[in-house]
This record gives C-alpha cells, sequence and structure tokens, in this order.
C-alpha cells in the first residue's frame, strides 16, 4: 500500500474507533435519568461514575502516551477499546451504586484512556502538512458519536429497556472499535520519508536514542514550561464545560418538560454542531492559522452559552447547544494540534498524555459539580451561569501559552 493511501486509512480506522467509543460514552446522560428513576440515586452519584471513568483514564494516559512512544499505538489501543466496551456492556447487569462505579469509573476509565490521546498522536506522526484536516477528520468521529448516541440509546430503552439497550451498546461498539484499532500503526522509516514526517518506533520495544525525531522537547523539558500548565489548565476549563453541559442537557430539558426522547435530540444538536465545528476548524487552520481559528472558536461558544441563559426557549435549547458544540469541538481540535507545533513531537505521547489528564481532569469535575449543586439547589442556574466566565479565562490562558507563537 502506498504511504499516501496507508495514512487515509489509518485516519479512517482511527474515525472509527473515536465515533465508536463515544456512542455508549455519549449516551451515558439518557441513560443518567432512567437509572436515577430506577433506583432513586442522585444525578451527583450517577455523575461521579462518569467522573472516576475520566479521572482513571486520564492517570493511565500518562502510562500508555509514554510507552505508546516507544512501542506504538496498537498494542495499546485495541485491547483498552475493548476492554471500554465490555465496561459499559456490564452497566446492564448493575443493581448497586459501587458496580456502576466499577464498570463505568473503573474498567471504563482505563478502557477510555488511550483513545482520544493515541488518535492524536498517531495523526501527529503521520502528518506535518494539512495535519489540521487530518486530525479534524479522526476527531470528529468523537462528535458523530454524540448524534447518533443519544436517539439510538433513546430509541433502544424504548424498544428492548434499559439493561438490554447498554448491553447492545456497549458490546457491539467494543468489537467495532477494537477490529478498527488492529489496523492502526505508526509510519515506518520508508513511509515517513516519502511522506516528509517524523518516523515513528516499529513494534517492539526500541531504544529511545534510536527512534528519529525530527526535533522536540523531553517531557521533561515540557513539565518545566509555562506554556504547559496554561495549556493544561485552558484545556482542563473547556473539558469540564464539556462535559457540564452534554452530561446535565439532558435532564436539564427534562425538567423543562421535554420527553426523554426530545430531550435527546438536544445531544444531536449539539452533535452537528460539533461535527461541522470540528471539520472547519481543521480546513480553516491550515489556512488562516492555529490561533486565528481558535479566536473564533472561543467567540461562539461564549455567545452560545450567554443564548442559553438568555433565550430559555426550546429552539433557542436546539440552536444554542448546536452553537456551543461547533465552538468546543473547534476549541479542542485546535488545542490538539498546537501541542506538536509547540512541542515537537519527540516525546508527543507522554506530553499528550500530561494534558490530556488535564482536560479529563476537568471534564470530570464539571458534571459531579452541576450534579451536587443542582442536588443542592434544585436548579442548574450556579453551573450554567458562570460558564461564559470560565471560557473567557481558557482563552486567556491558550493566549499565554501560544504567545511566543506557533509553526502552524
Amino acid at each position: 500500500m502506498r504511504p499516501t493511501v496507508r495514512r487515509r486509512f489509518t485516519v479512517a480506522a482511527l474515525f472509527v474507533v473515536t465515533c465508536g467509543i463515544s456512542i455508549p460514552l455519549a449516551a451515558y446522560g439518557v441513560f443518567l435519568p432512567v437509572l436515577a428513576e430506577a433506583f432513586g440515586w442522585s444525578r451527583g452519584a450517577i455523575s461521579t461514575a462518569l467522573s472516576i471513568n475520566l479521572v482513571l483514564g486520564g492517570l493511565a494516559g500518562l502510562g500508555i502516551g509514554a510507552l505508546a512512544d516507544r512501542h506504538g499505538p496498537r498494542v495499546f489501543l485495541a485491547p483498552t477499546v475493548a476492554l471500554a466496551g465490555a465496561a459499559f456492556a456490564l452497566v446492564s447487569t448493575v443493581g448497586a451504586l459501587w458496580q456502576l462505579y466499577l464498570f463505568v469509573g473503573v474498567l471504563g476509565g482505563v478502557g477510555m484512556s488511550s483513545f482520544y490521546l493515541l488518535s492524536a498522536t498517531t495523526v501527529a506522526r503521520w502528518f506535518d502538512e494539512r495535519r489540521g484536516l487530518a486530525l479534524a477528520l479522526v476527531l470528529v468521529g468523537f462528535n458523530l458519536g454524540y448524534i447518533l448516541g443519544g436517539p439510538l440509546a433513546a430509541w433502544l430503552i424504548g424498544e428492548v429497556g434499559w439493561r438490554a439497550a447498554y448491553a447492545l451498546l456497549g458490546g457491539g461498539c467494543g468489537m467495532i472499535t477494537m477490529l478498527a484499532a488492529l489496523s492502526v500503526r505508526l509510519p515506518r522509516p520508508s513511509e515517513a520519508a516519502a511522506l516528509h514526517v517524523p518516523s515513528g518506533p516499529p513494534s517492539g520495544p526500541v531504544d529511545a536514542a534510536e527512534v528519529p525525531h525530527s526535533g522536540g522537547v523531553t517531557l521533561c523539558d515540557a513539565l518545566a514550561d509555562p506554556r504547559q500548565w496554561c495549556l493544561n489548565v485552558a484545556w482542563l476549563l473547556l473539558g469540564g464545560l464539556a462535559f457540564m453541559v452534554t452530561v446535565h442537557i439532558v435532564p436539564f430539558a427534562r425538567d423543562q418538560g421535554v420527553s426523554l426522547t426530545g430531550a435527546s435530540l438536544v445531544l444531536t444538536a449539539y452533535g452537528i454542531g460539533s461535527v461541522a465545528g470540528r471539520v472547519a476548524s481543521g480546513a480553516m487552520s491550515d489556512r488562516i492559522g492555529t490561533i486565528t481559528t481558535m479566536r473564533i472558536a472561543y467567540t461562539v461558544q461564549t455567545l452560545a452559552l450567554l443564548a442559553l441563559l438568555w433565550l430559555p426557549s426550546r429552539e433557542a435549547l436546539f440552536g444554542s447547544l448546536a452553537a456551543f458544540g461547533a465552538g468546543f469541538a473547534a476549541a479542542d481540535t485546535m488545542i490538539a494540534k498546537v501541542i506538536p507545533d509547540v512541542f515537537g513531537v519527540r516525546a508527543i505521547g507522554a506530553i499528550m498524555g500530561v494534558l490530556t489528564l488535564g482536560w479529563r481532569s476537568g471534564a470530570a469535575l464539571g458534571p459531579a459539580a452541576a450534579g451536587f449543586l443542582y442536588d443542592l439547589s434544585g436548579s442548574y442556574a450556579v453551573p450554567f451561569g458562570a460558564a461564559p466566565g470560565l471560557v473567557l479565562v481558557s482563552w486567556a490562558l491558550f493566549a499565554v501559552a501560544t504567545s511566543g507563537g506557533a509553526r502552524r
């Protein structure tokens, strides 16, 4: 297979991985009120399972990212996504809250630790030119999961009940993503030379000094660099906001009298906006630059969250979620793109592992905090009201991190 064809095939396989493994994750917001009604658990307690998932996944990603720099992505990607599918399938058997924490939190967390991290770093190894569009096409699978996951879960719950629905979602998605992950690898030296990209390590352990690099810093250098910490907190805030909104928007809509099926369509609106924002930002950033694209993304997010607060009609709910999805997906893509631009690819897996831990920590805190605030006040006014300000803080931190300029 020619190198150009092989890297397109890799993009397609990674798209399947990100889309497939995101479906049961995206559906969690649909199952949240169902689990609350079935067992009498609070929304904060149910949201905590997802928080455990994200934190443990981030911690596991630290080791996986560093090891993937030496061994390549496939040896870690295939077994972890299979574990994630099995973990969500096992939710169909829960009868106690601790079991939800074990399946979604612990097993699902380890299982979902690699798919975003290794997808982004693999694209960075295969692409130098047009990296923004390639990265967007891979990560858009994450957003398509939100388009498909909500309505699919609601339909399955109505047809076969929530237990069988989770078994089908988890088992089916785990199998599909594992098969796709088995075809993913880094470019061989001959392919890297033909594509003019940094070559990755062969399968099996190698000495780090023998792996060709095209510059870049070590993990220790990155940890000592203030830019890394600014990017880390900026991404943490974005992750917290996105997961707070997507996990709680269905119960938020149901509190306003919208049916479960209708409320699940809000996630579809978010997913459609995210797909558009992801692809558009990837293509735009290759033409007008990462920084300019990021300014547009942050502006869209801020306006969308303000609209969500000030225009509480059903139509405004759908429109603001679509706009928020577009802005978040664009910003998320730009942060993933700027990391190799700022730090190079020498230790890209390890550095991405640290940064995605920040993103996951925010994603873990956001839904749990919003859930417990709702339990205390009976309203989402506080977490949703603070959201526009947090977007502006993230914007300021990103600006500081990239003030020295990036290669694109």
